[in-house]
């Protein structure tokens, strides 16, 4: 599609859900009530770090409205969304490893009667030793927070090196060496966790939830309840606001099936905003050192990183969130070598996972503050010095990232000139100042989170008589957009209106795969498969008009809702009436497309994270005022 002129692509237009949004029609998981449906509480861990000796419901089963109290005994099987890391149980079993680790669940008939039983349940713990820092992780290998890992409460390590970085430190005019720490933070997207479990007259479960990954859930299903994946459904739900909070498989959505299964009837749990944050999964505290190498005119020469990464007390996406926190450091700024150490530790705090980046702001919060401190010692401008370091378009990093188009030039040009950059930087007076950063990200990983060479998305287009088409993908509409972009890329090949179409997403059991809407994937993979079925579909109907009006079919444009001629646009037909046509030649009107990234340049393990079909730059401008 490159080099048109779109119709839709680029253009402002009314969101396909945005009126429904606006008007309170979309339906999140809490707003999901169905016949006969009971409610989950979770009972929660008051310690850090404890062996779960027992726990007894039987007081909580005396309460009336209780159904059932589950314990770890329940849900033994491990899961994780790492095939690296299979740590977690749906409740804790033998330990609990951070204060909110849940450890039972009631299940009654209003949430009210389960809060009220929840109290009931008897847990007998015996406390262990809290590593809290990292620090106390790396010091103290025993009592271990988990049994696995690569020695003590070391989750993972890892050592790069490209180039011999000692030499080229030692060969700089400069050296550069500062020690920065970026503390966690969490995602608090607007809508809290929610998830409802249902169980047919065949034994069929059915989970509807607030995930990004209903695949990787239905993954996780599958092993927890230990049934066949054709026995399960997961269903995402409109999200309101992710950023990677419900992109892991979370307590809760194991809970509510396993309890779902053993009553026979549907389940909900909804957590609470404090339980959102026991939930968390947000971005890693780091510690981090840099040692960069520059020449006098500004030239980075290479650069050495060293990371300590705070994972909580569960694997989660961590060993790709420690990767990440090294892999896309040299994707924004050439360096000619660079070596990366880094460590994740196992801590008593709620797990780490992906946040918005995903391993990669917090690197990059160093090395834009390093930059500046270069610029100032340097004396020179630091947009000038981020000019003079850029990956150059169509380039091969230390680490072998392919690195295609890249715009941050302009942007850092445009940034700077709007924002009036020349008048103002340095030049502020006192308590004010005014600063530029940059940055980087994929548009998608290389690699699948299980390796394989299955396509990462497929769309499937079904088209009926009436003209209406139907678009399926297991992408997973989060607020971003996704159904737009879906409809628009599709109705932007076939011509016609996004408004008179509809999409099917998020559904295992009814759409093709797609790995979730995460690590700013979606408009790339998914609409790459997109692009393929609709010009199938395009074709499969322009060769069917092509022959009722006796024309070429290259003559053939799809735009407006009609199929014409370019050069004569009178003579052609609507859409329906092609449609129509296309059926009469081809049978039923149906097409599938998928996507497959092109694989990694980098063949060194650990080379699997990094790689992507594309990355995206930014550059900012920000004027801040501090209070004295």
């Amino acid at each position: 599609m490159s080099g048109k002129k779109f119709n839709l692509v680029g253009k402002a237009r009314r969101r396909v859900d945005g009126r429904a949004k606006v008007t309170g029609r979309t339906v999140f998981a809490d707003d999901l009530v169905l016949p006969r449906m009971v409610f989950c509480k979770l009972v929660r861990s008051p310690h850090p770090h404890a062996r779960v000796l027992s726990v007894d419901g039987s007081r909580a089963m005396k309460i009336p409205g209780v159904l059932l109290v589950l314990s770890g005994r329940d849900t033994p099987n491990e899961y994780g969304i790492l095939p690296v890391s299979q740590d977690e149980t749906g409740l804790a079993t033998e330990k609990v490893r951070y204060v909110g680790d849940p450890v039972a669940a009631v299940i009654a008939t209003s949430e009210r009667v389960a809060e009220e039983a929840m109290e009931m349940v008897q847990v007998e713990y015996e406390p262990l030793t809290t590593i809290a820092e990292p620090e106390d992780a790396l010091a103290t290998p025993e009592p271990r927070i988990h049994d696995y890992g690569e020695e003590g409460n070391i989750h993972k390590r890892v050592h790069f090196r490209f180039g011999d970085v000692d030499e080229s430190l030692a060969a700089s005019d400069h050296v550069f060496e500062n020690s920065f720490h970026f503390i966690g933070n969490t995602h608090a997207a607007m809508e809290q966790h929610a998830s409802v479990a249902d169980i047919d007259r065949n034994g069929k479960i059915t989970l509807w939830s607030s995930t990004q990954c209903p695949h990787y859930v239905h993954r996780a299903l599958q092993k927890t309840l230990d049934i066949p994946a054709d026995r399960i459904r997961v269903i995402a739900c409109h999200n309101g606001g992710g950023f990677g909070g419900k992109s892991d498989i979370l307590n809760h959505e194991i809970v509510v099936t396993v309890a779902a299964l053993k009553l026979g009837r549907p389940v909900k749990c909804t957590l609470t905003r404090e339980e959102v944050f026991y939930a968390h999964r947000g971005r890693h505290p780091v510690k981090m050192k840099l040692r960069t190498g520059v020449n006098s005119d500004g030239i980075l020469q290479g650069m050495d990183l060293q990371t300590v990464v705070d994972g909580g007390g569960y694997g989660s996406y961590g060993v790709a969130s420690l990767f990440y926190t090294g892999a896309l450091s040299t994707v924004t700024y050439h360096l000619p070598r660079y070596r990366f150490r880094g460590v994740r530790t196992f801590t008593n705090k709620p797990a780490c996972g992906p946040k918005r980046g995903h391993g990669t702001p917090q690197p990059r919060f160093g090395q834009e503050v390093q930059l500046d401190m270069i610029a100032e010692s340097l004396n020179l401008d630091p947009a000038e010095l981020r000019l003079r370091n850029l990956v150059q378009p169509n380039s091969l990093t230390a680490n072998y990232l392919k690195v295609g188009t890249i715009g941050l030039g302009d942007c850092i040009r445009k940034v700077t000139e709007s924002s009036g950059w020349n008048d103002k930087f340095r030049k502020m007076g006192d308590g004010r100042g005014f600063g530029l950063a940059c940055s980087s990200y994929l548009c998608g990983a290389g690699l699948a989170i299980y390796w394989n060479k299955l396509p990462q998305s497929g769309v499937q287009l079904q088209i009926d008589r009436s003209g209406r088409v139907t678009v399926f993908c297991g992408a997973t509409e989060i607020g971003q957009g996704s159904d737009d972009v879906l409809l628009g890329i599709v109705a932007e090949i076939l011509g016609i209106d996004p408004m008179h179409m509809t999409a099917v997403t998020g559904d295992t059991e009814l759409t093709p795969v797609d790995l979730g809407s995460y690590s700013s994937r979606v408009t790339l993979m998914m609409g790459n498969a997109a692009i393929q079925a609709a010009e199938r579909a395009r074709d499969m109907i322009g060769s069917a008009v092509a022959k009722k009006l006796d024309l070429p079919e290259k003559r053939l444009v799809f735009a407006g809702g009609r199929v014409f001629d370019h050069e004569d646009p009178e003579k052609g037909m609507d859409w329906r009436d092609a449609v129509w046509a296309g059926e009469e030649m081809h049978g039923t009107l149906g097409t599938v497309g998928s996507y497959t990234p092109p694989r990694p340049a980098a063949k060194f393990k650990g080379g699997g994270v990094g790689p992507s079909p594309a990355y995206s730059f930014t550059a900012c401008v920000t004027e801040v005022e501090v209070d004295r």
